[in-house]
């Protein structure tokens, strides 16, 4: 099983090295990035999209130059969520689109995306449940026509918000199968799972099965969505390993998580080599 690592946000301390900063994942041990489309304004969401292309040309020109692989994007994401009205929805299609297109051209075909959040986190609790879902199932399908033109999967994640009634993975496999497409299948987020007491990781493994398309790997300490490194916090590794093992997972072990960015230089690439150390434990040990 192959292991990869999250740029974006998280990984921002790889920024120091420059333009080695992908050769210095690379000689961590990494061999995929999980590249990432979150933020919606900057380089990539607000120039002319001719101008976005020129700089994911020569990000992707400079990946694999370094010898690493883009296993997955993630698509945009905004905290708190801005998703209440149609204008609403239909500027988030409209980066959605961008961000499919953005991640065609990095040649990737796998799109990492969360559930729309219309009621806020907290939808269980205003009982908009129905109309969650609703909203949910009329907008999908849209996405998923553009995802199918570039023969890119949709990873639909599980959350971590508890009194939202998308959340957990049963959650996300029951939307799954209500979009019953081959290029709709599941990310599974490993801290997202350890914030509920009631869910066990291998028991979610083996509930999604075949569905399982990518991982977003991380701990934490319950309660908390932390991305903490393996073995900070109450994660079962073992449990997870066995049963992605049990399922025949072929995709990769992409980490959500990074060194510290505020780490020292010397202590930053320590860190680095021994994350990508932990991550290949898990999985080999």
């Amino acid at each position: 099983m192959d292991i990869g690592i999250e740029y974006s946000v998280l990984s921002s301390g790889y920024r120091r090295y420059g333009e080695r900063r992908f050769e210095v994942i690379r000689e961590h041990g990494f061999t995929y990035l999980d590249y990432g489309m979150s933020t919606t304004s900057g380089i990539l969401y607000d120039p002319p999209m001719a101008e976005a292309e020129k700089f994911l040309r020569e990000e992707k020109r400079r990946i694999e130059e370094a010898g690493l692989g883009i296993s997955q994007v993630h698509g945009p994401w905004r905290y708190p969520p801005l998703d209440g009205t149609p204008e609403d929805r239909a500027e988030r299609l409209e980066k959605m689109e961008r961000s499919l297109w953005m991640t065609s051209v990095l040649g990737c075909k796998n799109w990492i995306i969360h559930p729309l959040m219309p009621f806020t986190t907290k939808d269980m609790d205003l009982g908009k449940e129905k109309e969650t879902w609703e909203i949910n199932a009329d907008f999908f399908p849209k996405v998923l026509e553009i995802a199918k033109s570039y023969d890119i999967t949709i990873c639909f994640e599980n959350m971590p918000m508890r009194r939202f009634s998308i959340s957990t993975p049963e959650d996300i496999l029951r939307f799954v199968h209500l979009m019953n497409d081959d290029h709709f299948k599941v990310c599974l987020d490993t801290g997202h799972v350890n914030v509920y007491d009631s869910l066990s990781i291998g028991d979610s493994v083996r509930l999604l099965g075949k569905e399982l398309r990518t991982l977003h790997v991380h701990d934490n300490s319950r309660g908390m969505d932390l991305h903490q490194m393996p073995f900070f916090g109450t994660l079962n590794w073992k449990e997870l390993a066995d049963a992605l093992y049990e399922i025949g997972y072929d995709g990769v072990f992409s980490l959500e998580t990074a060194p510290p960015a505020a780490l020292p230089d010397p202590l930053h690439d320590e860190a680095g080599r021994f994350l990508f150390r932990v991550a290949n434990r898990i999985i080999n040990e």
